[in-house]
C-alpha cells in the first residue's frame, strides 16, 4: 500500500466567500436557478457588477491564497487582506500565492509582463494556452479578459476591491451566518470518516464519486469544506509536495437557495434522468464500464463538449463517479448509489420525512 499524504485541516468562510462567486457566475454548470443567481449579482450597482463578472473569468477560487489567510479566514479577513496589497499586486496574489514551482513561476513572469500592454495578439494568446492543462478549452472570451487584467492589473485590483466589499455588504454578510454552523459541522463528519476509511475513499464519500489518485503523489494534503462547492471538489497543488481539496459542506437536504422547499440533490437528479441522452449515457456506463468523454462521444455519436456537459450535470446529480488522474483523461463510471439515493430523497420527499 502506497504511503497517504499527511492530512492537515482547514476551516474558514473566505472558501465559500469566492466559491460562491464563481458559482453564480456559473449556475447553469452548478445546478443552480439562473434566475436567482441574476437576481444576487443585481443588488451591486451596475459598473461593480461588470467588474465582479469580469474577475470571475480572470481567476478561480484562490485557494492556495485563501489557506495562506490569518484566522479566521472569514469575508473581512479576505477583503482586508486584499486592501492591504498594493492594487497591481491583487491580482497576481489571487492566482499565484506564494507557488514556487517552476511551471507558476514562469507563467507568473509571463503575465506579469503583459502590464501596459495595448493589444492581445496570436503569439500572446498561444503563450497563455501553453501554460493550461487543456488550452483547447480557452475561449477567446476568456483569453481577452484575462490579457486585459493582467495589462491593466492595478485598475483591476482597484475594482475587484470595491466589487468585493459590495457584494459582501450586500449578499455575503449575512449567507456567512449560514456557512460557518455547517462547515463546522462537516469538518467534525469528514474528521470521523477518515478515522474508519483510507484516503482515497473518504475523499470519494466526501465528494460524492471523486476518485483522485493524484492525492498520493503528495507529502501532504489539505482539506476545507465548502457550503457552496457540494457537490464538487475544487482542487489545487500549493506546491509539489502539498495539495489541497476544497470538499462539499451542505446538509443533505439543504438547498443552495435559502428558504427552497425541494432539495438540491433531488431537484438534480431528477432532472439529470430527464434527459434521453443522459439515460443513454449511464446505460453504456453500465455496459462498457469507465469510461473517457472521448470515448462516450465515439459510441454516441456527440461532440466531446456536449458529451462533457451532460456529464456534468450526472455528477452535479451523484449519479456518476469520475477518476482523476495528473496527465490523463478523466474516466466516468456509473455510480449505483447514486440511483439509489435518488430514489431514497423522493420517497422521503413525498413522504414528509
Amino acid at each position: 500500500m502506497e504511503n497517504q499524504p499527511n492530512i492537515l485541516w482547514d476551516q474558514g468562510s473566505a472558501y465559500d466567500l469566492f466559491t460562491s462567486l464563481y458559482i453564480l457566475h456559473r449556475p447553469d454548470e452548478y445546478g443552480l436557478r439562473p434566475s436567482w443567481a441574476a437576481g444576487v449579482r443585481s443588488r451591486l450597482p451596475m459598473h461593480l457588477r461588470d467588474a465582479l463578472e469580469r474577475s470571475q473569468r480572470a481567476i478561480n477560487v484562490p485557494l492556495a491564497w485563501i489557506y495562506a489567510l490569518p484566522e479566521p479566514k472569514d469575508a473581512v479577513t479576505a477583503l482586508d487582506a486584499l486592501k492591504a496589497l498594493p492594487a497591481e499586486e491583487r491580482l497576481p496574489a489571487l492566482v499565484f500565492a506564494d507557488k514556487a514551482d517552476p511551471g507558476s513561476t514562469a507563467y507568473e513572469d509571463f503575465m506579469l509582463s503583459l502590464d501596459g500592454k495595448q493589444r492581445l495578439t496570436a503569439k500572446i494568446e498561444a503563450q497563455i494556452r501553453s501554460y493550461h492543462n487543456i488550452p483547447a478549452n480557452l475561449t477567446k472570451d476568456f483569453l481577452r479578459v484575462t490579457f486585459e487584467a493582467w495589462a491593466n492589473r492595478e485598475q483591476f485590483g482597484v475594482e475587484l476591491v470595491d466589487a468585493l466589499e459590495a457584494y459582501i455588504t450586500s449578499f455575503f454578510e449575512e449567507e456567512e451566518i449560514r456557512i460557518i454552523p455547517a462547515q463546522g459541522q462537516a469538518l467534525e463528519d469528514a474528521q470521523a470518516l477518515f478515522h474508519e476509511h483510507d484516503l482515497l475513499t473518504t475523499l470519494e464519500q466526501l465528494s460524492t464519486g471523486v476518485r483522485m489518485d493524484w492525492v498520493n503523489e503528495v507529502s501532504n494534503l489539505i482539506l476545507a469544506p465548502s457550503f457552496w462547492g457540494a457537490p464538487f471538489v475544487f482542487f489545487d497543488k500549493l506546491d509539489e509536495e502539498t495539495g489541497i481539496i476544497l470538499f462539499g459542506a451542505r446538509p443533505e437536504g439543504t438547498a443552495l437557495i435559502p428558504g427552497e422547499l425541494v432539495p438540491d440533490e433531488l431537484l438534480n437528479a431528477l432532472k439529470a434522468i430527464a434527459d434521453p441522452t443522459r439515460l443513454r449515457i449511464l446505460y453504456y456506463l453500465r455496459e462498457n464500464g469507465p469510461s473517457t468523454p472521448s470515448e462516450l462521444a465515439n459510441i454516441l455519436r456527440l461532440r466531446p463538449p456536449t458529451v462533457i456537459h451532460h456529464l456534468q450535470n450526472l455528477r452535479l446529480a451523484g449519479l456518476v463517479s469520475v477518476t482523476v488522474s495528473p496527465k490523463a483523461e478523466r474516466r466516468y463510471a456509473l455510480r449505483m448509489g447514486g440511483v439509489d439515493t435518488t430514489i431514497h430523497h423522493l420517497q422521503a420527499f413525498l413522504s414528509g420525512d
